[in-house]
């Protein structure tokens, strides 16, 4: 089919930077538990955990992420000194207002595929009041047709997308970073799938893919315009 109907992108550490910032909390917020008497790596593993096991709850999103390291600052500090209170809102203004930076190639290639007619939407997940703020920060807002915010990412949830688009799959290309939340999706539903290699995919994102041999993969986004194209020309 040499059409493509829609174009679906992941946002955090897809188009901009995500990861990066959540990495700087981590490290600040563990100098800050080493200063209070606690191991860092005593503290590392509970945030890990407790990141993880969230998610059935909260959902994906900046102020979730901080309500974990709030509660393990609260159970092994019942009683933080004003210091750390401050540290900690400073902790998370930084976390939820942090700079809009575009991966490399980003803007210009969906620049170039804005020229060619093909409808884009922003397809990602988290708190919806963070999630537009970055993307009306990001500057593509005038090249996409609007981004699409849900809890978590599933393949219900995207199956769900497509019927409110009415669009064909096999028409479709999604384009994301992580396996777990937009890859493997993406094939369970015949949607065309192209992995964005990212070295700070959170862990609980990595899974192996549903199906190898029908993913594509690139390391800069700029190469993604040679794939639109080929399929274009099909």
């Amino acid at each position: 089919m040499a059409e493509i109907q829609l174009l679906m992108l992941d946002a955090d550490d897809t188009l901009w930077e995500s990861g990066l910032f959540f990495e700087r909390t981590e490290h600040d917020f563990l100098g800050l538990m080493e200063a209070l008497g606690h191991r860092r790596d005593d503290v590392r593993r509970i945030v890990h955990r407790l990141d993880v096991e969230r998610l059935a709850l909260t959902g994906y999103g900046a102020r979730p992420y901080i309500d974990t390291l709030k509660t393990i600052m609260n159970d092994l500090v019942p009683s933080p000194p004003p210091w750390v209170q401050k540290s900690m809102k400073d902790l998370e203004t930084a976390l939820l207002y942090h700079p809009l930076i575009l991966l490399p190639g980003v803007f210009d290639t969906l620049m170039t595929i804005k020229k060619m007619s093909i409808p884009m939407i922003v397809y990602t997940m988290g708190e919806p009041d963070h999630q537009l703020d970055k993307f009306n920060r990001s500057g593509l807002t005038a090249l996409v047709e609007e981004c699409c915010v849900v809890p978590v990412k599933t393949p219900e949830s995207l199956r769900k997308l497509l019927e409110d688009k009415t669009t064909d799959a096999s028409a479709c290309v999604l384009v994301g970073n992580s396996p777990r939340s937009d890859i493997n999706p993406a094939l369970t539903n015949g949607v065309r799938a192209v992995h964005v290699v990212k070295d700070r995919t959170w862990a609980a994102e990595r899974e192996d893919f549903a199906d190898a041999g029908s993913v594509l993969t690139i390391e800069n986004f700029s190469e993604l315009l040679p794939i639109i194209s080929s399929i274009m020309t099909k």
